[in-house]
């Protein structure tokens, strides 16, 4: 196993893999369609570097390959605020503007419009991704870099 959950919800999640590749894990809990808007907050924990991605996957996000960021689902990258995604986005890098992330990152997933909003350092800033297909099931997900890096996931 490349991850432990834990916590008194199985909410918080730790790389527990090698070092040096993008691995990533999807939350239990998928994304509720009839629902407007969800909204969780990621909290860093513990890390070595900040090299941790939050958002959205689909449910074909496959946790056995690394650097999923390339293939599927839409992120925010803890260390700048850049933007990294799949296709059809391929977003490679696009900023927010920020150069320093705080330790904890809400995302917003508005199931109604289809789209993907970050508040980081308790600013909102804006819709980062539109048009996210929800045809199929989606839910929050985490990229880990470095062995030991550990999220806590709150609603």
């Amino acid at each position: 196993m490349r991850f432990s959950i834990t916590g008194d919800n199985n909410n918080i999640l730790t790389k527990t893999g090698k070092d040096g590749r993008y691995m990533g894990t999807i939350c239990i809990n998928e994304l509720d369609k009839s629902i407007e808007e969800h909204i969780w907050t990621i909290k860093i924990l513990q890390t070595s570097n900040k090299y941790i991605m939050v958002g959205v996957a689909p449910i074909d996000f496959d946790i056995n390959l690394i650097d999923n960021y390339e293939k599927c689902g839409w992120y925010c990258y803890c260390i700048d605020s850049s933007l990294y995604s799949g296709p059809p986005f391929n977003y490679n890098g696009k900023s927010l503007g920020l150069n320093k992330i705080d330790n904890e990152i809400i995302v917003i997933m508005n199931m109604k419009k289809r789209t993907i909003k970050f508040k980081i350092n308790n600013e909102d800033k804006g819709d980062s991704y539109i048009n996210i297909p929800i045809d199929k099931p989606i839910f929050p997900a985490i990229l880990f870099h470095s062995p030991n890096d550990s999220i806590e996931i709150t609603e």
